[in-house]
């Protein structure tokens, strides 16, 4: 007797998330047992109908029986399919139950202040023994460092390149092409904003809602001090979550902090999208600026230097923007010469195609009416359509050209929208109406700094 061990680690409700279960099933429906030994039913599945169902079709499709130490179902017999759905209904009844009881667990550890949410925050880790969650005294110290570091001072992004040259492996291990890849301002930021290091538990952020996660509301959470060692004060939470307030990084698409440039201004460096940061100093006051937060593989940090966004920088965008470069006036011109020479030869080769299929049509009437052999029909009928493939592709590339060359604008449009950006602009008042001006008129702007010297480029669209 020959066997296969399906070993199944992982658990779920749901077959799609059982790989091991859905290998056993492929195998099952190509008949390659006569039976599946199983300690009882409900290891089968404990998931939706439609779950059981796919079970038991393929089971019963493919006359293979279920042993079990008590019994062998066999489900073209009546009575074995019977008991096969009172099992799968009582497996789906246990789950539930089992879900349940786990969930009023987890909510009482909670209340108690015991860890209940996986894996904790670096630097703790979760003893089994002790069942607590205990601080890694390796990790302590540049736990301490981060919040410190930050405290005086320096950046997400400085702490984040600070980490990852000194190798100190990220929270998760989350790892790239086999190396580690770094820490980045989020990481770091998370880390910095969490309140469990300030001794809180939180339980029921989220839940699951038709498939669907979502957010719960606070006051529905529960939150409570917890029994782990606290490593930092509620005085230096405060400090750290005002600053993150301040210096947080909006997002380019929000409605409620949207910037004259959002989603327009791209790193020349890099090719990434900049983002903007609002900060505040004596002498200029709260202020914009744009910079670029970008991190390659290797996690070291773009060195694009960011620019504080004032009137003087408005200014300069705006006499750029109004006075198209002549290069730039250039290149539209030459593209639109080859958009005019492109349809010029799709011309050609359209006139060319329908002749050699005009011919490949008298070809045909001439094979009919007997006024050719068919080994000439056939050699001639080849060389005509090795033709006709040859132009279909040469026109189809060519088409494409013409719709990427059409896609830029001529020169007297150009002018016509930057009439129209003009009237637009001087009467825009919030930044959202701004950004919308500019958007009219421009793709994207280039954005290079080297020194003091800050260099844009404007692509139009």
């Amino acid at each position: 007797m020959t066997y296969r061990l399906y070993e199944e680690v992982a658990s779920g409700e749901k077959i799609e998330s059982r790989k091991e279960m859905q290998k056993l099933l492929r195998h099952v429906e190509d008949q390659l047992y006569d039976g599946v030994v199983v300690m009882d039913i409900d290891r089968l599945g404990r998931g939706e109908n439609k779950d059981w169902a796919l079970i038991k079709d393929t089971f019963l499709n493919s006359e293979t029986v279920i042993i079990t130490p008590n019994k062998i179902y066999d489900l073209e017999i009546d009575n074995d399919d019977v008991s096969f759905d009172f099992m799968s209904i009582f497996a789906r009844i246990e789950y539930k139950t089992i879900k349940r009881r786990m969930k009023q667990g987890k909510e009482a550890g909670a209340k108690k202040g015991m860890w209940t949410n996986g894996k904790p925050p670096f630097p703790y880790y979760y003893d089994k023994n002790t069942r607590s969650v205990l601080v890694d005294e390796t990790k302590r110290p540049i736990y301490r460092a981060i919040v410190e570091k930050y405290l005086n001072g320096t950046n997400l992004g400085q702490i984040a390149i600070w980490l990852t040259d000194n190798k100190i492996p990220t929270p998760y291990n989350i790892k790239r092409d086999g190396k580690n890849k770094g820490w980045s301002n989020i990481t770091v930021q998370r880390l910095l904003a969490s309140e469990i290091h300030m001794g809180y538990i939180t339980y029921g952020k989220t839940r699951s809602k038709r498939g669907q996660v979502e957010l719960v509301p606070e006051e529905e959470r529960i939150k409570v001090m917890g029994t782990h060692e606290k490593l930092k004060t509620p005085e230096e939470h405060e400090v750290i979550m005002e600053r993150l307030l301040k210096n947080r990084m909006l997002n380019p698409n929000s409605r409620r902090n949207i910037f004259p440039l959002s989603g327009l201004l791209y790193c020349e460096k890099c090719g990434s999208r900049m983002r903007f940061r609002v900060g505040e100093n004596k002498k200029q006051g709260q202020h914009w600026s744009a910079v670029c937060y970008h991190q390659y593989k290797d996690g070291s940090k773009c060195e694009q230097r960011g620019k504080v966004m004032d009137a003087d920088f408005f200014n300069s965008l705006y006499d750029r923007i109004i006075h198209v470069d002549p290069d730039i006036l250039r290149e539209i011109e030459l593209h639109g010469s080859r958009y005019n020479d492109t349809q010029t030869i799709i011309e050609v080769k359209e006139q060319e195609l329908k002749k050699q299929k005009r011919a490949l049509d008298k070809l045909h009437e001439s094979y009919e009416e007997d006024m050719i052999t068919k080994q000439v029909f056939l050699e001639r009928k080849a060389v005509r359509a090795r033709q006709i493939q040859k132009l279909e592709e040469e026109l189809k590339d060519l088409r494409k050209v013409v719709v990427d060359e059409g896609n830029y604008p001529t020169v007297e449009q150009i002018y016509e929208r930057i009439g129209e950006f003009r009237e637009l602009w001087s009467a825009s008042v919030t930044s959202e109406e701004k950004n919308r001006a500019l958007k009219k008129l421009v793709e994207r702007i280039v954005y290079n700094r080297e020194g003091n010297r800050v260099e844009l480029t404007v692509c139009y669209r």
